[in-house]
């Protein structure tokens, strides 16, 4: 299924592809993949995250029409110490705040695990949603599947926004 946005980062199975005509025309949003699946330490999916953000924001700047940004993630799950390896907390409002402050960018951010995703179609649903074109605004906010899979993203953001 094509989608309005661009996708870039690890490829991850749960994300769809962009149609090659977006290639070629400024696109509001961006999807970023990330596989942490092979990290066994905190240690080593804090450097994975350190550099997939510094990827980010090289990418981001060769795309300045870019305003919403989905990271999606898979956490390990395979090994005792995969209850380690989590979100960093606070990602998305600090990925925001580093791209206003270093850039002069407005941008809104979206951190979401993937790991219990099994339903492509509505995933593609959900991302359309969030980094879609004319979707209204919403803040920073760091998601997981089981948050949007019922409701949607603006009314999961919602919640957790009051």
């Amino acid at each position: 299924m094509p989608v309005s946005f661009l996708v870039r980062g690890d490829p991850l199975p749960q994300t769809p592809y962009t149609d090659e005509d977006l290639e070629h025309a400024p696109s509001r949003g961006m999807l970023w993949g990330v596989d942490l699946r092979n990290c066994a330490t905190r240690k080593a999916a804090r450097a994975r995250w350190h550099d997939t953000i510094q990827d980010l924001k090289h990418e981001l700047d060769t795309h300045p029409a870019v305003l919403r940004v989905g990271i999606a993630c898979l956490r390990p799950t395979g090994f005792p110490q995969s209850l380690l390896v989590n979100l960093p907390t606070g990602l998305a409002s600090r990925l925001h705040n580093d791209v206003e402050r270093d850039r002069a960018r407005y941008l809104q951010v979206l951190v979401l695990d993937l790991t219990d995703c099994a339903d492509l179609a509505l995933l593609h649903d959900r991302l359309e949603e969030a980094l879609g074109p004319g979707h209204g605004s919403w803040a920073d906010v760091t998601l997981t599947w089981r948050d949007i899979e019922e409701c949607g993203f603006t009314e999961a953001w919602a919640r957790g926004a009051l």
